[in-house]
């Protein structure tokens, strides 16, 4: 199933929201996922959060 750019922003924000992820970080996901929700949507939130996490070990 395809997603769109706004539907992967939106999990991303739901899950920032469980698990009380700091607003800078929340800001820095949503633009890796502009920049190309398609590999986001194929990835966990998780994951995309240990990308904030550690610069150049992840993508983008």
């Amino acid at each position: 199933m395809d997603l769109s750019s706004e539907e992967v922003r939106q999990y991303w924000l739901d899950f920032c929201k469980r698990h009380e992820v700091g607003a800078e970080l929340v800001l820095r996901g949503e633009a890796k996922i502009k920049a190309d929700h398609d590999y986001w949507a194929d990835h966990t939130m998780w994951e995309l959060l240990e990308s904030l996490a550690e610069p150049g070990a992840k993508k983008g």
